[in-house]
């Protein structure tokens, strides 16, 4: 062992080749550190071991020094150390102190198909102990706090058990849904090191995305008795990526699929609609969900994991998180979501408003469809609409170098404003996504007089990048596609049109099921007319309705179930059509002849659920317009709506007279 001193801390470095009872070793290599006369105050220990130790192993050794002596540990095994030395730029070490031949080195990647997909670092195969859960998987980075560093102490969620009985039959697929930063990836990645424990190792598939996933595969990779690891999963789900016949084919070889899925994310793959012809991206990833068993995960912790939360309160950074998390969530709090809002707030104000406004030209892209790392010079081409324009004209090579700088920092150690998804492309933090999407739902919630027109709130600008710059096989092309159909800047869906009738597109591609949800939503927050819009676009109402009852349909008879979010899509579409009268009332309405297509009886249970749930008005016009579909005589009621207004009383009118 020896000391080192890093800036004004006294660090010490042991190392040991022992192979047994090495807890014991290091625990008593600690304590002959601590005891030495001859040494300064110790701040920290990096122990290096020859042996391969398990994460939990490690952090469960490093936890009893913390406790016993308040010192950090930090535990650098043998696995660490040979994955140390495999980075190319620590190549050298290997062969000049290692005597590992050259040939080895560079010669062993290129001996066969499978091995030359893994040197090209996409996809990563190793068991679980082997990978970073934070670098490897995905993993929220927490908050470092002084002493407090690495990953915090897991909290016990209330699926675990359940999660915990379906891993252990070793294949199938698995999806962990639920909000940024709720804690999703942590609590696969436990369910995992957990199942690992009890049923022993498995080799852990790690892919950039699903085209790099179906390479491996298609090179001959066998995948028995392996873990795919989906963080993201709508990065995967493609025609050339994940669809839902290797789903099948693999699960029943052993194979366990586990994935995450942010909510907003989950929606935008509803309504994502580029795939091979003929087939949308929506379809192959509602056949993929098919076949998964889901778990939710909240923000918020229930009251059992608010107990078990508590006795984890050594962890300064989850003490603090229990003090200060008052509208976030436990796991998005230690994620530093909070912080990187008032972090992109305090820009705007003024601490870097340059900064600020490339975080929200990245946002903005993310929120009119584009989903893929945005490369820097569209966000550099539009970063000017967020700023001042004296502001925005005197920028500089050198203050915008800086501004990227301030936008990538990471918060407590944890997530950025900007996130660095590869060479000079970058990913809004999608905390900071959510939370923009949701605080203008709620605005124009609140503003029924004058409901704001989310998609208006994008600037031009966005809409001509992308429209300039975006190629028709992007990946994110037909998600920007059905979003800009429903915004004022129509082209991107003009030059879409250009392409279907060349036969490059497929034509049916927005007749989507979650595509029509996702355009009936969109009509609703823009305060558009659907018959009309639809009209426009040229789309079939008949698609459109069914979309809709086949929605309605799934929602449950439980008073107690939470809706999902397309079936309140599909309730409040109902509502917005009957909100003007003259479109169940006008017989030569578009929908009149759609309608005619369904059975009669369905109109009248869409029109007694509305009733039900407060909209008296809106269900007896759809009553009323089953019955009229049936041939029945109705008699359409005057809308109340139409009445709306002062009543001034006349006292010059006789109160038995028959004038109006």
């Amino acid at each position: 062992m020896f000391f080192g001193l890093e800036s004004a801390q006294v660090v010490v470095f042991c190392c040991t080749l022992q192979a047994s009872n090495v807890r014991r070793k290091i625990l008593a290599d600690v304590s002959t550190v601590l005891q030495s006369a001859s040494a300064p105050p110790v701040d920290a220990i990096f122990y290096f071991a020859e042996a391969d130790i398990s994460v939990s192993h490690r952090h469960k050794i490093a936890q009893e020094v913390r406790v016993e002596h308040d010192l950090r540990l930090e535990i650098i095994d043998g696995n660490s150390i040979a994955e140390m030395l495999s980075e190319p730029e620590l190549l050298w070490i290997a062969r000049e102190y290692l005597n590992v031949s050259t040939e080895l080195v560079n010669g062993m990647h290129e001996s066969s198909p499978v091995g030359r997909v893994l040197s090209m670092g996409s996809v990563i195969v190793r068991s679980l102990f082997e990978l970073d859960p934070i670098r490897d998987l995905g993993v929220h980075p927490p908050m470092q706090l002084d002493e407090w560093v690495g990953i915090t102490p897991y909290i016990r969620r209330s699926v675990d058990g359940e999660l915990d009985s379906l891993l252990s039959q070793g294949s199938g697929f698995v999806v962990l849904e639920g909000n940024s930063a709720s804690g999703k990836t942590r609590t696969a990645y436990e369910a995992l090191a957990r199942s690992v424990e009890v049923d022993g190792e498995r080799a852990i598939v790690v892919a950039k995305d699903g085209i790099f996933l179906r390479a491996l595969i298609s090179a001959g990779f066998r995948l028995e008795n392996t873990v795919v690891w989906l963080d993201d999963l709508e990065k995967f789900i493609g025609a050339d990526g994940l669809d839902e016949g290797l789903v099948r084919l693999l699960s029943g070889n052993g194979v366990l699929f586990l994935a995450t899925l942010r909510s907003a994310a989950k929606g935008a793959m509803a309504s994502a609609t580029a795939g091979a012809p003929g087939r949308s991206l929506s379809s192959i990833s509602k056949a993929v969900m098919a076949n998964a068993t889901r778990f939710r995960i909240d923000r918020t912790l229930n009251e059992k994991e608010i107990r078990a939360v508590g006795r984890q309160r050594s962890d300064r950074r989850i003490s603090m998180a229990l003090d200060k998390a008052r509208h976030a969530g436990l796991a998005e709090f230690l994620a530093a979501g909070p912080a990187a809002l008032e972090r992109w707030r305090d820009g705007q104000d003024g601490a870097s408003e340059v900064g600020a406004a490339l975080v929200s030209a990245a946002i903005d892209f993310r929120r009119a469809g584009y989903f893929s790392p945005i490369p820097q010079e569209w966000i550099e081409a539009t970063f000017g609409a967020y700023l001042d324009p004296r502001i925005a004209t005197r920028v500089d090579p050198v203050q915008l170098s800086d501004a990227i700088s301030w936008a990538t920092e990471p918060l407590h150690g944890a997530s950025s404003c900007l996130e660095v998804a590869g060479d000079r492309l970058f990913s809004p933090f999608d905390y900071l996504v959510d939370y923009i999407q949701e605080e203008e739902a709620d605005e124009n919630r609140i503003s029924r007089n004058g409901p704001v027109r989310i998609l208006k709130k994008i600037p031009d600008v966005i809409w001509h990048e992308i429209q300039e710059r975006i190629s028709f096989d992007d990946p994110s092309y037909m998600s920007c596609v059905a979003t800009s159909s429903l915004s004022f800047h129509p082209g991107l869906l003009m030059r879409y049109e250009v392409l279907v009738e060349k036969g490059v597109m497929a034509p049916g591609s927005m007749h989507d099921p979650g595509v029509l949800l996702n355009f009936v939503r969109s009509c609703i927050e823009a305060s558009l007319c659907i018959p009309c819009h639809v009209s426009t676009l040229k789309l079939d109402m008949k698609a459109v309705l069914k979309a809709l009852v086949d929605e309605f349909d799934t929602i449950s008879k439980d008073v107690h179930a939470r809706p999902t979010e397309s079936q309140i899509v599909a309730v409040n579409g109902f509502y917005s059509l009957a909100e003007d009268e003259a479109n169940l009332t006008d017989l030569d309405s578009s929908i009149h002849e759609a309608a005619s297509h369904f059975s009669p009886d369905k109109w009248g249970e869409v029109g007694k659920f509305l009733m039900e749930i407060g909209a008296p008005v809106e269900g007896r016009l759809w009553v009323l317009f089953g019955e009229a579909q049936k041939g029945c005589p109705v008699r359409w009621p005057v809308s109340l709506r139409k009445n709306r207004g002062f009543i001034i009383p006349s006292p010059r009118v006789p109160e038995d007279t028959d004038e109006p």
